[in-house]
């Protein structure tokens, strides 16, 4: 995962439990942890990493070149994106919720049950709809996240094991792909 920050690319690095800054082509430093970097998330000018090992949330100290803060993210935090709220949002799935943190500090803000194994995440900032896929239903839902809580505007079969979702903004497209070789769906709602 990687994610442009302040004029530099971030690259998380589990193996190496670290973050590589780059600017250009070439590292200028690294961030440091007792982390597992598997997902970077840019919220505004506050990047945060997702270490899905721990299931928890951590902010990153550029300044310093360090993990910052850090939070549980409920029982199985798999996946995350960043909304045009400054939120950042985190799909637990062992737990079913939907969660979202502000960063800089990382604080929980909301928690919201998704029944279904909730497990792909997408994010259409033009209409504020998070596309989440459910595994257990082959299903994607479209809430609309502008209000205080997400309200379901959408629900449409997918093709199965769908692990992954994108969004074309400019379309309001939503493109779902199988895990298990059922291959790419597209769908405009």
């Amino acid at each position: 995962s990687a994610i442009e920050n302040n004029g530099q690319l971030l690259v998380a690095m589990p193996s190496q439990h670290r973050v590589a800054v780059l600017a250009g082509d070439r590292e200028v430093h690294s961030i440091t942890g007792d982390v597992s970097p598997e997902q970077l998330v840019a919220a505004g000018t506050a990047p945060v990493l997702v270490d899905r090992q721990r299931s928890a949330i951590f902010d990153l100290d550029q300044k310093h070149d360090s993990v910052g803060a850090g939070l549980r993210a409920g029982d199985g935090a798999t996946n995350a994106i960043a909304d045009a709220y400054g939120r950042v949002l985190v799909l637990d799935t062992r737990g079913g919720d939907l969660l979202a943190f502000s960063p800089a500090p990382v604080l929980l803000r909301q928690r919201f049950p998704v029944p279904g194994v909730p497990y792909g995440l997408g994010y259409d900032p033009n209409r504020n709809l998070v596309w989440i896929t459910l595994t257990q239903f082959n299903e994607v839902i479209g809430d609309d996240i502008a209000g205080g809580e997400p309200v379901q505007k959408y629900q449409f079969p997918t093709v199965r094991q769908p692990d992954s979702v994108a969004v074309d903004p400019a379309s309001g497209r939503v493109f779902i792909a199988s895990a298990d070789g059922g291959g790419i769906q597209v769908m405009q709602p």
